[in-house]
């Protein structure tokens, strides 16, 4: 039996429909050598897929609040120092709370970072909005208030 009649009866036998021309077909498709850009454009298409999952799965993490980051680097600051001042180790503690630190807080300061940089990017867009509606409103109550005064002068 040839590669080929295996793979359609396994198929016909997980119940696909699946005819061995089709199978020749795609055999004979992948035996073809890819050109240099069709190399390209399968790495770039995996690399898409790659990193379409990255977002996928951060999407899927979590939400941790400002507030519960805020607290756990709190507690994260009086550990160190209680273990700075009591522990009779320095040197290797220092090393040990300095790698804790980098590897894993730095991901939490970087979050915490990242929204304070949005609040204040979401305030100056929100001020300028502000500003740019105060300034439209002043010229439409100064006409309205001159077609009043036109009005009653006319009117009498």
């Amino acid at each position: 039996m040839s590669v080929e009649e295996e793979i359609v009866s396994l198929g016909k036998s997980m119940g696909l429909e699946v005819e061995e021309r089709d199978v020749n077909e795609l055999v004979e498709e992948h035996t073809q050598e890819l050109t240099t850009e069709e190399i390209q454009e399968l790495q770039s298409q995996q690399h898409t897929e790659v990193m379409q999952e990255i977002v996928f799965e951060e999407l899927e993490e979590e939400v941790i609040s400002t507030s519960e980051i805020k607290e756990i680097l709190g507690m994260w600051e009086r550990v160190s120092q209680f273990v700075e001042k009591k522990h009779p180790e320095k040197v290797a503690t220092g090393r040990a709370s300095d790698l804790f630190n980098d590897t894993c807080l730095t991901h939490f300061r970087n979050i915490l970072r990242g929204r304070k940089k949005q609040t204040s990017l979401d305030m100056f867009f929100l001020n300028g909005l502000q500003v740019k509606a105060r300034k439209r409103q002043r010229p439409v109550r100064i006409s309205n208030l001159f077609l009043y005064i036109l009005f009653f002068v006319f009117v009498q």
